[in-house]
């Protein structure tokens, strides 16, 4: 059997804190602070917990001691976005981390679930095809009401997305920092196929606009009902349309250990 994230108990972190998190809703969590609070530690110690990433646990966290929560092999499939688009430090790949994984998520189909691996289920799975053709045409209404004020339309042809304006044809490398991480959530939540999943996101309010970040619970929730969010924020606009009551603030669950 599978869980979600129910109580979280993180003692010894940088061997002064501990994190205790109880009563995480299923729908929709969203953890506020201001920079320093520890928010993005505590995605980076979900993440590394949940993909057996034991060296970065112990070199970059302290001594943890990690309770409440599911083992890994009991937890529902776990992803986490980080959509910074700063230049990659890769030199021999001239795409940011964000433009890399957009990338991935549109067209590797080997790495994990990809868009056009989930089109190509169709093929082999026909029974399947009335199902994975309606999922697809919501992501596609959604993008495009999203990106309807800028007059963009998204467009699939050849094995090839990108985007059409007014005649004009835009890659997708040719989109703005918060057009690619909105494209890359929905994408995300597109792929979990409307299963049970737990999806992590940090600050995606940095590159989006206001709209869109009052819309983002929203349109992920439309994309996949059963997956459980969990979202950090400095942004109030995230939270504004109705999900205040799923707000969190980070100086309530990290406590200094006392001696």
């Amino acid at each position: 059997m599978s869980y979600f994230l129910k109580n979280i108990a993180i003692e010894g972190l940088w061997d002064c804190y501990k994190i205790v998190w109880d009563g995480i809703h299923e729908d929709v969590n969203i953890l506020v602070g201001i920079n320093g609070s520890g928010k993005s530690t505590l995605l980076n110690i979900l993440e590394a917990y949940y993909t057996g990433n034991k060296k970065l646990l112990k070199n970059s966290f302290g001594n943890l001691v990690i309770s409440g929560m599911p083992k890994p092999e009991e937890c529902y499939p776990m992803k986490c976005i980080r959509t910074f688009d700063i230049p990659s430090p890769d030199k021999r790949s001239a795409a940011s981390p964000l433009m890399q994984e957009l990338n991935d998520a549109v067209y590797d189909l080997q790495k994990g679930p990809s868009f056009f691996g989930y089109r190509m289920k169709i093929l082999d799975y026909p029974e399947r095809e009335k199902e994975i053709q309606e999922h697809i045409n919501v992501f596609f209404e959604t993008v495009n009401t999203l990106f309807a004020d800028t007059s963009k339309q998204i467009r699939v042809e050849r094995n090839q997305m990108f985007f059409e304006q007014k005649g004009k044809r835009i890659e997708l490398e040719d989109l703005s920092s918060g057009e690619k991480q909105m494209l890359l959530g929905l994408i995300t939540a597109l792929l979990m196929e409307k299963k049970p999943a737990i999806l992590l996101m940090d600050e995606p309010e940095i590159s989006l606009h206001l709209s869109w970040q009052r819309q983002l619970v929203d349109v992920l929730r439309r994309m996949n009902p059963n997956c459980q969010l969990i979202i950090t924020t400095h942004s109030p606009s995230i939270f504004s349309k109705g999900w205040g009551d799923k707000a969190v603030y980070m100086e309530e669950l990290l406590k200094p250990v006392k001696e």
